[in-house]
């Protein structure tokens, strides 16, 4: 299903106006969401310079612009390609004829060998026939090469690769819990042609014993992504008119920091987000991670910055502005980021420390930081879920990490346990979590049997449930506990996308099985 303006289905793409250019063509490509306008103002002109600066200018986006491509210099000369044309299809027809009689003799002497009731003389001519064809089923022992076809064998996997996700897509989740009591996750990835998709899965349709059948097939929208762009996806849950509002940020063109936004409630359905409208700039192969309402990306001097939506005073969305500023972190060039929320309650993730950012320190250590934890303005009614201090953890420079929180069960102070993903050298993932209880602190870093034999190449993306101050029926939203069964993870192996949950009665981490995908 091909998405332009809607969730669930097509409608026409609103007009596009045709610049006169000279020896250029319009046209409509399937990656031709409109790049946002760069403000002219000296900060804009300044963070354009430094990211342009940072890349050589043959670094294209998908494609080389959306809606023009040069066209031919020129008078075309129409005979001189029939000519071609022509010159190229007898070729191709005499190289078929000339395989045909080949072939043809060498299945007539096979078959002239095999006869019983042949002539002495036949037979003699059938011999030297045979003869000739065994020469060429010599050739045929090159069919041996085909044992070179195991190759393809991941050894992991035997189901089929999907044709719809590139291998090593960046992945990433959202979700929320409905009215009803079901459950909506949005899983994001990039296909092979560097498109972006969302698998939707509405936990209602989940059958007994076999999760993976609430998942719809991958839908396409409109996006300009760089090939291999990170993705931080993100739910916005307030009011009547964002129930929910999905946003997905990714990397575009020149690695423009860009958003898309999907909500049922507006048309059209599919939108680009404000943040289009500022000049930020992401590093070439950095990452980015989503919580509302906070975003962080690594920009192309590796510096870390958190953006905030500058929401209501009634903790409402503000789609139109945005503030960004820098971590006081020292990370890893383009190290993987992870985001997990510190607290239950969304008024206090929306403020200062409201969420923890997981990383690589530069001798490739796993390490966490919760910004502004020290500051004066952090409220009053915040409590620290657990120690900035992680066990000694080193793991690939550049592996993946996720990260997700679940409410601390039976804890008044609204408080978290987080479980951090991470992959290690032998593509197993192991699992970093906090203890349970008043006085919280890191365990030993487990490696389940669910987890084991990712593809080295892949992702990992972890599911938070959406939280909110205020939703369509005027209630707050806490973060679940485990219990509420959405504690889930996802990551390739063997090129299929592998879902897993975190049992919440055993504490086991449980196969579900593959996300479908054709």
């Amino acid at each position: 299903m091909d998405l332009r303006y809607g969730l669930h289905g097509a409608s026409e793409q609103p007009g596009l106006e045709v610049v006169s250019h000279p020896g250029l063509e319009a046209v409509v490509d399937r990656h031709s969401q409109t790049l946002p306008e760069v403000r002219p103002d000296h900060s804009s002109k300044e963070a354009a310079a430094s990211a342009y600066a940072s890349y050589p200018e043959h670094y294209k986006s998908p494609v080389s612009d959306p809606l023009l491509v040069p066209a031919a210099p020129g008078t075309p000369d129409h005979g001189g390609r029939k000519k071609r044309l022509w010159l190229i299809v007898g070729g191709v027809v005499a190289v078929v004829v000339i395989l045909a009689a080949v072939l043809g003799g060498v299945l007539g002497s096979r078959a002239a060998s095999s006869s019983g009731e042949s002539s002495a003389s036949q037979t003699g001519e059938s011999s030297r026939g045979s003869g000739d064809s065994g020469d060429a089923g010599n050739s045929g022992n090159s069919g041996n090469s085909g044992d070179a076809g195991d190759a393809s064998n991941t050894g992991s996997n035997t189901t089929a690769r999907p044709q719809s996700i590139r291998q090593g897509s960046g992945l990433s989740v959202a979700g929320w819990r409905k009215p009803d009591g079901s459950a909506e996750t949005y899983l994001f990835f990039q296909d092979p042609e560097d498109g972006l998709r969302f698998s939707r899965c509405d936990t209602s349709l989940r059958s007994p014993g076999n999760d993976s059948t609430c998942w719809a097939s991958p839908v396409s929208f409109n996006a300009y992504a760089t090939a291999g762009t990170p993705l931080g996806a993100s739910t916005i849950l307030w009011g009547d008119d964002y129930q929910p509002q999905i946003e997905l940020f990714y990397s575009g063109f020149k690695t423009r920091l860009l958003g898309v936004n999907f909500n049922e409630q507006k048309k059209p359905n599919t939108t680009d987000d404000d943040v289009n409208k500022q000049t930020l700039f992401t590093g070439l192969g950095s990452s980015l991670t989503a919580y509302w309402p906070w975003t962080v990306y690594q920009d192309p001097a590796g510096k870390l910055y958190h953006l905030r939506n500058r929401i209501g005073g009634r903790w409402e969305p503000n789609g139109l502005d945005w503030d960004a500023n820098p971590i006081n972190i020292t990370a890893l060039a383009t190290t993987r980021l992870a985001m997990a929320p510190t607290s239950t309650n969304y008024t206090m993730i929306a403020q200062k420390a409201g969420y923890a950012i997981f990383y690589q320190t530069l001798d490739a250590k796993l390490a966490v930081s919760i910004p502004d934890l020290d500051s004066p303005k952090r409220p009053a009614t915040f409590h620290n879920p657990w120690p900035t201090t992680l066990p000694d953890v080193t793991f690939p420079k550049l592996a993946p990490i996720a990260a997700f929180s679940v409410a601390r069960k039976d804890d008044d102070l609204q408080r978290v346990d987080t479980y951090v993903l991470y992959l290690d050298a032998d593509a197993n993932i192991n699992v970093l979590s906090t203890t349970t209880g008043a006085s919280a602190a890191w365990n030993t870093p487990a490696q389940p049997d669910a987890l084991k034999g990712a593809d080295k190449d892949t992702d990992i993306a972890c599911l938070n449930m959406a939280t909110s101050s205020y939703n369509a029926a005027k209630a707050a939203v806490l973060l679940e506990a485990v219990s509420g069964g959405e504690a889930r993870c996802f990551f390739q192996k063997g090129g299929q996308v592998v879902e897993v949950r975190l049992d919440g009665e055993t504490g086991e981490w449980v196969g579900v099985g593959g996300v479908p995908m054709p």
